[in-house]
């Protein structure tokens, strides 16, 4: 339902977005992970055909975004960062407001509208007056007042309270029962609690993509620990341009342990190295690496 294709975007000699492809299916919540300044929004701009790649093609509902702009924006519901609206007008004149720019949608659509975003008690209030959780609310259920099967969130939880948070992403849980919804988040925690799948970009590139059990496997299969006698871990391990993140304790007698984060698999080059310097090897594994810990390597720029 949204998918990019090679996408890239320049602003003169920068390159804000650099070649990236993703495909999101209906029923899949995919977390856009970056950090500030990462190519998220630009990305989703381009999505939205509010601005157009400098190479590469966006898709929405199987429609070329430049090509087919009707038919992809009717697809598509968008959520900015900053959850804009009319502060002057009623919740529910905005909302009837945003059907009209829509084309008209059937009266009942906007009740159910209020309900499922849990607007009901602040309909007749001003959009102004609202709370940053109600407005949140509020521009999401105009991004819907379409019935669109793609939805793009930017960072929707940003200035939420934790219990704002939590139920914003039971509503995004529920929304992506028959859609197929892209959420854009700079926190870690917030894309691990609700989505199915992630896209990690840093630096306009995308560094990791897949669903969550792929990860998990990923960042173990790169974390290892290993213990060795006989040679200094420490040097010869901290040599070693692809070893990340060196952490060597003592055991017991001439025994170490060493922990790290491998760039590439390059556990033969680790065994071969340690031999080399004259030492002995007992044990080389996985480690039981956290998610959470790996994707803060990649966002922090590190090659967890």
């Amino acid at each position: 339902m949204i998918r990019a294709s090679h996408m890239t975007r320049c602003f003169g000699t920068v390159k804000a977005v650099d070649d990236v492809s993703f495909e999101i299916e209906r029923g899949r919540v995919a977390g856009f992970l970056g950090p500030n300044g990462a190519g998220k929004t630009t990305s989703m701009r381009m999505l939205a055909g509010v601005l157009p790649p400098t190479s590469g093609r966006a898709f929405i509902g199987g429609h070329d975004v430049m090509e087919q702009p009707r038919a992809a924006h009717a697809s598509l519901g968008w959520l900015p960062e900053g959850a804009p609206a009319c502060d002057e007008l009623r919740v529910e004149e905005y909302v009837r407001y945003r059907g009209a720019l829509a084309g008209g949608v059937p009266r009942r659509r906007y009740a159910e509208l209020l309900a499922r975003c849990d607007l009901m008690d602040v309909r007749r209030r001003l959009v102004g007056q609202l709370s940053r959780g109600y407005r949140q609310r509020v521009a999401l259920a105009a991004a819907l007042v379409g019935d669109p099967a793609a939805l793009i969130l930017d960072e929707p939880s940003t200035g939420l309270d934790p219990v704002q948070q939590r139920a914003f992403r039971r509503l995004v849980r529920e929304l992506a029962e028959d859609r197929a919804i892209l959420f854009s988040t700079h926190q870690v925690g917030d894309a691990l609690a609700v989505c199915d799948d992630l896209l990690v970009i840093v630096g306009g590139s995308l560094k990791a993509a897949g669903d969550l059990a792929s990860l998990r496997g990923a960042a173990g299969r790169r974390r290892v620990v290993l213990e060795a006698a006989g040679v200094d871990l420490a040097a010869t391990l901290g040599a070693m341009s692809q070893v990340h993140d060196l952490e060597v304790q003592a055991t017991e007698g001439d025994w170490h342990r060493a922990v790290c984060t491998l760039k590439d698999d390059v556990r033969d080059d680790l065994v071969a190295a340690i031999m080399q310097a004259g030492g002995r090897l007992r044990l080389l594994r996985d480690a039981e690496g956290s998610l959470e810990q790996w994707l803060h390597g990649l966002l922090e720029g590190g090659s967890a």
